[in-house]
């Protein structure tokens, strides 16, 4: 289950740029083998040195995301409920970001190196069955967003 909808979303990242819906669709059948070679076989890295960039949108979007993981730090209902409604927050922050994603080239393809590990951490946060477990995997989640400066401006 976790693995169709990480798949899913993951198609979804696919089509960030401004196609017609049948273009993406291409486009997806296209690149969805050189996009999981690049999730497994390649980690995010500087590029020779400088961070890759990133345009506004991204970064906004990147900033509403660490807003809704500090909304969830500071308040009070650590339970299981609160750590599946953080997940859906998150994963609406995420969708938003796809769908208004205009980046392209190796930038593009960087930020695609940061983003799929997070949107399978989301994914994973929303089947928690234990508290003590969502708890690892929302700090999870928090250490991973915060990579997103240490590699992209």
């Amino acid at each position: 289950m976790i693995r169709i909808l990480t798949i899913l979303l993951l198609a979804g990242c696919l089509s960030c740029n401004s196609q017609s819906s049948s273009e993406s669709k291409e486009a997806i059948a296209k690149d969805t083998g050189l996009h999981e070679n690049n999730n497994s076989s390649e980690k995010l890295a500087l590029n020779s040195g400088a961070k890759w960039k990133a345009d506004s949108t991204t970064n906004n979007n990147v900033k509403n995301l660490l807003a809704i993981i500090e909304v969830f730090r500071s308040g009070a209902d650590k339970s299981l409920t609160g750590y599946k409604k953080a997940a859906d927050n998150l994963q609406q922050g995420l969708d938003k970001m796809i769908s208004e994603c205009k980046m392209q080239g190796p930038d593009h393809d960087a930020l695609h190196k940061w983003l799929e590990p997070l949107i399978g951490q989301v994914a994973t946060l929303k089947q928690a069955s234990t508290e003590v477990g969502a708890d690892k995997l929302f700090e999870a989640i928090h250490a991973h967003v915060n990579l997103y400066t240490q590699y992209f401006e």
